[in-house]
């Protein structure tokens, strides 16, 4: 409890409440103006304006809900600066509402429903198992479930109605000490408001205390330049090696068609000998899920990317000539592994320990998936249209104009746009 002084000169008083209120979802502190710049006169208000906040909050019972509170707060607040405008020495009678019992009967709209006692981890879950419903991703599911976790082992709190934006905000200051970069914690964050949404809507909570605790902190580095692409010294060191051609055709084949096509590492992976396809002439490569095992981030990622003039140039068709004969279904032998169904698990170990090998140290290096980076920076750079990109790359246009009422670019317009990448002065082998 004390009286301070804004930049302006005016006076306020302003208490906290106890923690143990605070965690129960009351406001962390009451602050109310004296309504004057006059020390003196902002002291004797300071008095009167103490005793009846104090009161108040001791006031509060185990039955008292924090709206209620609020609600009885503002009017305490109203009532003490009237006297302060009138003049008038006015004691407040407001004291906090008490909620009825289950046994009194109130037609009164703000008694809430007392949500059902549901254990954190039976709701988390709860929501995985509708999470697999939608046909989620694992891989998404896991990392969902995973930053989920994290909350729930930081907090002391078992029942999900009994979580508080108290308990919201030390958790993101516990993020915030953990040294994670400022993307993953927001990411952390995300997870627990999707979370806490989704248990509000099963009505395991009254609030999503996640709802408003945001990360202030600014990120380091630009968005632009949180995605790290390959240099042309890089590609000049990978693809030029004499230890590149030593590598096995299908390595070869996937790591030129990634930067010259903007292709996910797992698109480039998973493509079957049927996903090479020609339309008026152009040859491309259909991105889709048309066979049982193949999958794509979302429906905007279900396209048709030409195929690069490079690749062409360099044989890229005689070789899905000499697989078809093969009589393989595969355009590549890489399979999908792991829980999550990885289709590029394998592909990005071995660029790993290529660039390992060619002294590209970890770290330090771009990724397979920077391939797409530099793609898609590559036609910035030469002021491609947006919406061209994002056609080219499966991405989602925003733009109402374009988005909702726009159709598919023509695939010769995309192919214009594809064969306009040139990695000077690479030479491709």
């Amino acid at each position: 409890m004390y009286l301070f002084k804004t930049a302006n000169h005016n006076y306020y008083t302003r208490i906290c409440l106890p923690k143990k209120f605070r965690d129960l979802g009351f406001p962390f502190d009451l602050k109310i103006s004296l309504l004057t710049k006059n020390r003196q006169l902002a002291s004797f208000r300071n008095l009167t304006v103490a005793i009846e906040l104090k009161q108040l909050i001791e006031s509060i019972t185990p039955q008292t809900h924090p709206a209620d509170f609020k609600i009885a707060a503002n009017e305490l607040i109203n009532t003490l600066r009237s006297t302060f405008i009138e003049g008038l020495d006015v004691t407040s009678t407001i004291v906090t509402p008490v909620r009825p019992t289950s046994s009194e009967c109130s037609p009164e709209p703000t008694v809430s429903k007392r949500c059902p006692i549901v254990p954190l981890k039976d709701a988390l879950a709860s929501f995985v198992e509708s999470k697999q419903l939608q046909e989620v991703r694992p891989l998404t599911i896991q990392q969902l479930e995973a930053r989920i976790k994290c909350f729930i082992e930081s907090t002391p709190i078992n029942g999900a109605a009994e979580v508080t934006t108290a308990h919201a905000l030390t958790y993101r200051d516990e993020l915030l000490k953990a040294g994670r970069s400022v993307k993953t914690n927001k990411e952390y964050l995300a997870a627990c408001s999707q979370f806490f949404k989704y248990l509000k809507l099963m009505n395991y909570t009254q609030i999503n205390p996640f709802e408003d605790v945001k990360i202030q902190k600014k990120a380091n580095k630009r968005i632009d330049e949180q995605r790290a692409r390959w240099s042309l010294t890089d590609m000049k060191r990978f693809f030029q090696s004499p230890h590149f051609v030593e590598k096995d055709e299908e390595f070869q084949w996937i790591s030129k068609i990634l930067p010259l096509s903007g292709l996910r590492p797992a698109e480039a992976c998973q493509l079957q000998i049927t996903d090479i396809r020609q339309k008026n002439g152009i040859d491309y490569f259909s991105i889709s899920v048309d066979e049982e095992g193949k999958y794509v981030k979302n429906a905007n990622s279900i396209r048709e990317v030409p195929i690069h003039h490079v690749l062409i140039d360099k044989g890229f068709l005689d070789y899905v000539e000499k697989v078809r004969a093969m009589g393989r279904k595969q355009l590549f032998s890489y399979k999908p592994q792991n829980q999550f169904d990885d289709w590029s698990k394998s592909y990005c170990s071995k660029i790993g320990k290529y660039q390992t090998a060619i002294g590209m140290k970890a770290g330090q290096r771009p990724t397979a998936y920077g391939f797409r980076h530099t793609f898609i920076d590559e036609l910035k750079q030469q002021n491609v249209p947006e919406h061209v990109t994002a056609q080219i790359v499966g991405h989602a246009n925003h733009s109402m104009t374009y988005g909702r009422y726009g159709k598919r670019l023509p695939i010769e317009t995309l192919a214009e746009v594809v064969n306009q990448i040139d990695y000077m002065p690479l030479h491709w082998k």
